[in-house]
């Protein structure tokens, strides 16, 4: 099988549209790169959800104490 990597920027909607049409043949199959980065803000907001790992600020400035530790 022949692997095909495509960028393209997901806000144009002609793009999306092409690729959905694609994938909507039946023939294709997508496949999601995660980055390093992606996996760390996926993780994120999954911590948020669960309220894990959160640090409460009242302020700015208990925000700088908080990210300065």
């Amino acid at each position: 099988m022949t692997t095909i990597s495509l960028s393209y920027n997901e806000k144009n909607a002609l793009a999306r549209k092409t690729i959905e049409y694609i994938l909507s043949l039946g023939i294709f199959k997508a496949t999601e790169t995660v980055t390093p980065a992606k996996k760390k803000t996926l993780k994120a907001i999954k911590d948020a959800k669960e309220n894990k790992n959160m640090t409460t600020c009242n302020s700015f400035e208990d925000y700088l104490k908080a990210v300065a530790e």
